[in-house]
């Protein structure tokens, strides 16, 4: 009885992984293989598929022993526009991240991406995910005191 449970979840899982999402807002996602559920992370402030950043982070995370990154092949990553749905969006994924570019120009651009989120109804908590070797002082912790001192957004900061 629950093998057949099981069974029925996991199909259910699947069908929900293949559903069609929203609307072009989102990129095209990898399909997942049926027998591997893969954990999904909607990521905004990503080109439409620049998955691979993303995953290199993931990955250094995993090295580094924090049990919560799994594997990089655990992933199912999701770039979505902060413009989309998101309302909707919020409803079918529950792990969201920001993607924090690094050039002169983040600041102004990740806050703008964090001020479409909030006005389109999007998560109010989101992980800051960037490249290594971006200090916490500075960019990091004033996007994060802006977003919450004037969007109602919690961005967590990882510490390495």
């Amino acid at each position: 009885m629950r093998q057949a449970q099981a069974l029925e979840a996991s199909e259910a899982d699947a069908r929900a992984v293949d559903a069609p999402v929203a609307d072009a807002h989102v990129a095209n996602a990898h399909v997942a293989d049926a027998h591997v559920a893969k954990i999904p992370l909607a990521v905004v402030g990503l080109g439409s598929k620049q998955r691979e950043p993303v995953i290199a982070r993931l990955d250094e995370w995993s090295r580094l022993g924090r049990r919560w990154a799994a594997t990089p092949e655990s992933w199912e990553v999701v770039p979505v526009d902060a413009d989309a749905p998101l309302q909707a969006l919020c409803a079918r994924y529950s792990r969201w991240a920001l993607w924090v570019r690094s050039d002169a120009e983040a600041f102004a651009a990740m806050y703008r991406t964090l001020r479409l989120v909030s006005e389109h109804q999007g998560p109010k908590r989101l992980l800051a995910l960037h490249e290594p070797g971006l200090p916490r002082a500075g960019l990091l912790e004033n996007l994060r005191a802006a977003a919450a001192a004037y969007l109602g957004i919690e961005l967590l900061l990882l510490a390495r």
